[in-house]
């Protein structure tokens, strides 16, 4: 470093004495002077004292300066002027004296300047000459102080230069001379320092011949510039491969011309195989992940594997689900004879068994198991690997590479062996997936497509996103036909189809019978949920069964006839009967009571009981054979239902209507009262109601019949035959297309039915 001084030096502290050496100067001088006048005066005419008055006035201009010496130039003349007119004789010539003394004053005054200015000049040359000699001292440590820092520098530069991996070095452009070049040259190059010095243009002799001149002609014509960074490939003379990131610096001087061109070669061959495998993996993802064809995908993760560094051959295998047996599904690079030693392995092998703990398996030529010689030893491979290809702990098949000329794997090699094996399970997991749900699907097709069955699913916005089955020919519509279209749209003229889908849609799960172009269809609908458990649309199964309906309606239809027949039959016959009967025990009781016979009153009870027999009579009739419901319609028969009900139990029953006709067939009348009978035997039975209600509403789009109590709710027991009630009644709400519902309350039961104005 440089030493900080002041600009005067050393000699500052010099500088600050002058002024007390002058006042020094000056006050010795002028006591010597009058010291010299006192001895003049004293000495008389025979001294001459001039020349000490003038030594004195050069002495004190030389040390004092030149105002001291003007002044002791002038005491010097007084001095002598007062020493001469003290002498006996010279009274007549004061004249003379004085003109003496004038000329003496100004030569003393002459030469004591003189004597000052010299006195002044020689002491600033001593200082300008000391300064300099200072500064010059200065420069010297310094210069010795960089040449010591340079030192260190270039030893600090060689050890750095001489121990970093890269190649530092450094040529002169105009003698196109190599100054240096580190020793990692020869590590890179596998050549020695000494052929650069020898000819600078040695090292492109062992670039790769296809960078060789892409190179040099970036060589020549960007190194100037500061433009040159090239990457490229440096084949050793052992015929290894590195590659070469270089870049030139150039180094110029004041006037800005270069004179140096300084460059540095770093060795990007671990970087380059990280992006190589890199790359390899993208490609072999994106392979995999765009196509559905195993064989093709094996194909390319081999071709990907043999671009790893040492690998030469291998072969997939691909685990049999039932048997476990592993059988090759592609090989590159394996002879034939080498084919049908390893085609196949069983699950108890030993490279299955290497294997099954999901673990890696290399082996050099000496460390190849004693089983395995015979299959891979013959065929002289110096190096194996065995990794298996698992996917959620299952083992999906082997991924084996090897080599035939290098004795280890490498250890990036292994690491690509591992992520290629991890990559694929998961494709040929989803390849196999995606093959079992082809077959899966194929397999439902087929069976969608030979039963009597027709599929609709929609999304939670109601577009159909699936319509097939045998059974859309009955609608007289085609598989996939109204695909991506509301449902609403399709199925505009179906109002029951637009009911049951919005309830779907709601979420609700349910079945329904529907009525299409003559063609009646057991729908079952299923609400699809979303992660949040949200509805997120339905799938909905539809049966044909119109046969199977036309004849549950027949037999229905058979009952309710037969019912009528015997309601009939029993009003026309057995009633008759009975009246007749009614009329004879009348007219016995009236006999014996005229005779007062104790008989009278036996045939006064036998009177009594057939009376009710003929009222319970009419009451199964009119439940067997409801004539108003044919005469009147619902409203008033279900009315007399209620009315009956009252008259036979103590409860109370009533029938709440909005209006008295209800527009409806009779067949939609027949089951909706047959349907408000049975729920009204239900709640006498078991639920201990007081009152039951009976309402019949109509909801501008459907008609509702609801039969409701305030008992203690029916309980529906399990076992075979339970229920058999409320499963006819769902069976009738069926029948007419409407939806049939039980809901058991704390303070009671509620049974509706409803039904959609399409059937009327």
């Amino acid at each position: 470093m440089r030493k900080l001084t002041h600009p005067f030096g050393k000699h500052s502290a010099d500088a600050a004495g002058g002024p007390a050496r002058e006042i020094a100067g000056a006050a010795l001088g002028l006591a010597f002077i009058g010291l010299l006048g006192w001895t003049n005066l004293r000495a008389g005419r025979g001294l001459n004292f001039e020349f000490l008055y003038l030594l004195s006035c050069c002495g004190v201009g030389w040390f004092a300066g030149v105002r001291s010496a003007l002044a002791s130039a002038a005491f010097s003349t007084v001095c002598l002027y007062l020493a001469e007119t003290q002498k006996p004789g010279v009274g007549g010539v004061q004249w003379l004296i004085a003109w003496n003394s004038g000329v003496r004053l100004l030569a003393f005054a002459g030469i004591a300047w003189l004597a000052g200015e010299a006195g002044r000049l020689t002491r600033e040359l001593e200082r300008t000459v000391r300064l300099r000699t200072s500064r010059l001292e200065d420069e010297i440590e310094e210069h010795k102080a960089t040449a010591r820092l340079l030192n260190e520098a270039l030893e600090l530069f060689k050890q750095l230069a001489e121990n970093i991996a890269d190649v530092f070095w450094v040529t002169d452009p105009a003698k196109q001379h190599m100054e240096y070049v580190s020793p990692a040259f020869e590590g890179v190059w596998g050549e020695a320092c000494q052929t650069l010095y020898a000819s600078p243009v040695a090292w492109l002799e062992g670039v790769h011949p296809e960078d060789r001149a892409r190179v040099k002609e970036a060589a020549s014509t960007r190194q100037l510039t500061g433009a040159y960074d090239e990457e490229y490939r440096v084949v050793r003379p052992d015929g290894s491969l590195r590659w070469v990131r270089d870049r030139a610096f150039p180094v110029t001087n004041k006037a800005g011309v270069v004179y140096r061109i300084v460059g540095i070669a770093a060795d990007v061959t671990e970087r380059k195989r990280d992006e190589h495998l890199v790359q390899m993996q993208r490609n072999l993802a994106v392979a995999l992940s765009s196509t559905s064809d195993l064989s093709f995908a094996l194909d390319r993760l081999l071709e990907v594997g043999l671009e790893l560094q040492g690998i030469d051959c291998g072969g997939v295998y691909l685990a049999e689900l039932e048997s476990g047996e592993l059988r090759l599904a592609a090989h590159r690079g394996l002879t034939e004879p080498f084919l049908a030693g390893v085609s196949c392995y069983k699950a108890d092998a030993l490279e299955v068994r290497l294997v099954k703990g999901g673990r890696v398996f290399y082996a050099r030529e000496d460390q190849i198991p004693r089983s395995l010689e015979v299959l891979w030893g013959s065929q002289g491979l110096r190096a194996l690997a065995v990794a298996p290809v698992r996917h959620q702990g299952a083992l999906l098949g082997l991924l084996i590479l090897a080599s035939w000329h290098e004795g280890e794997m490498p250890p990036k090699t292994r690491v690509g062996i591992e992520l290629l094996a991890s990559q694929v399970s998961g494709a040929i997991a989803r390849i196999r997936a995606e093959q079992a749900s082809r077959q899966s699907e194929a397999h439902l097709r087929a069976t969608v497509n030979s039963a009597p069955i027709a599929l609709l699913a929609a999304d939670a916005q109601g577009t159909i996103t699936v319509q097939d089955g045998q059974a859309l020919a009955a609608m007289g519509v085609k598989p996939g036909e109204h695909l991506r279209r509301p449902v609403t749209e399709v199925y505009q003229d179906h109002p029951v189809v637009l009911d049951n889908v919005r309830r779907a849609l709601a979420g609700e799960e349910f079945s329904s019978v529907v009525e299409l172009n003559a063609t009646v269809f057991d729908c079952r609908y299923t609400p699809l949920r979303d992660a949040q458990g949200k509805p997120g649309g339905f799938v909905a199964v539809a049966t044909d069964v119109t046969e199977r309906f036309r004849l549950q309606r027949e037999i229905l239809e058979i009952s309710d006839r037969e019912q009528a027949r015997i309601g009939q039959d029993v009003h026309d016959g057995l009633c008759q009967q009975l009246i007749g009967l009614a009329f004879n025990a009348n007219s016995l009781e009236q006999a014996l009571f005229a005779q007062q016979r104790p008989e009278a009153a036996t045939a006064h009870k036998i009177s009594t009981l057939l009376d009710e027999a003929i009222t319970e009579s009419r009451r199964v009739c009119r439940g067997l054979y409801p004539i108003r419901l044919r005469t009147q319609g619902l409203v008033p028969a279900l009315e007399e239902l209620a009315a009956n009900t009252c008259e036979r139990y103590p409860m109370h029953c009533r029938c709440q209507a909005e209006a008295r006709e209800l527009h409806c067939d009779m067949a939609t009348a027949t089951h909706l009262y047959r349907i408000a009978q049975e729920a009204l035997n239900n709640a006498l039975k078991h639920s201990g109601a007081r009152t039951i209600t009976i309402g019949v509403h109509d909801l501008g789009d459907c008609l509702e019949l609801e039969v409701s109590d305030d008992g203690k709710g029916i309980a529906v027991k399990p076992g075979p035959g339970s229920g058999m009630g409320l499963h006819i009644m769902e069976y009738r709400a069926r029948l007419i297309g409407g939806t049939f519902h039980f809901n058991r309350r704390p303070d009671g039961t509620t049974v509706s039915c409803r039904i959609p104005r399409v059937t009327q």
